[in-house]
């Protein structure tokens, strides 16, 4: 379920489809801390050999509002980071996007600010690769090629910055890129929370939910 910030229904869903009746939708209150959680061309979103282009796709939410992240032509890694995340040490958070495949078909997340957690991810075929540090990480099928990619883990320092990368294979991270290869991504979700809630847009700031 993609959240819009108002009471809703949750339609259950298997690989991506609706399979039964909807029920309400009741969650914590929860915080998505990433400012700009859609917009990755913004300056907030540091790009490390890597570029964004705006609105190349259809998101889960039905808006051609999804971007690409394209890898430069360098022999490194390709990844781009959200903004600095004030977290307290101790706390479990949880830090997600959604991810359709392009040129390249995996993507890992990681949060190396909080502690080096890692998790790779699977967009052809959906599934979760290798895996770092993390407590618990899900890719979830939304269906029309899209998955929200997510990990969780314990805050070591008192900084979170969520970084998505794009990656060749699993377990991989440092490649050969051409400059115009990427994977198509929307909806980033940094909150204080041992599990991935419904999806907060922001556009500027962070946004709270009320608990329902």
């Amino acid at each position: 379920t993609v959240g819009n910030g108002v009471s809703r229904l949750n339609y259950p869903l298997l690989d991506g489809k609706v399979v039964g009746c909807p029920s309400h939708l009741l969650e914590p209150q929860r915080i998505n801390s990433v400012t700009y959680s859609e917009d990755f061309s913004d300056s907030s979103w540091e790009k490390i050999r890597t570029t964004v282009s705006s609105n190349q796709l259809i998101s889960p939410d039905g808006t051609l509002n999804a971007d690409k992240l394209i890898e430069d032509n360098s022999l490194d890694t390709h990844l781009m980071w959200s903004q600095n995340i004030s977290v307290s040490i101790g706390n479990v958070i949880t830090w997600s996007v959604f991810a359709k495949k392009g040129e390249r078909n995996f993507i890992f997340l990681r949060d190396r600010n909080a502690g080096n957690f890692t998790s790779w991810f699977d967009l052809e075929n959906g599934v979760v690769g290798a895996t770092i540090g993390v407590l618990e990480n899900k890719i979830e099928n939304y269906g029309n090629g899209w998955y929200r990619c997510s990990i969780t883990y314990t805050a070591t320092t008192t900084v979170a910055r969520g970084r998505i990368y794009t990656a060749l294979a699993d377990f991989q991270q440092t490649y050969q890129g051409d400059g115009t290869s990427g994977v198509y991504i929307w909806g980033a979700m940094l909150e204080q929370s041992s599990f991935p809630t419904s999806y907060i847009p922001t556009n500027g700031s962070a946004v709270t939910r009320s608990a329902e």
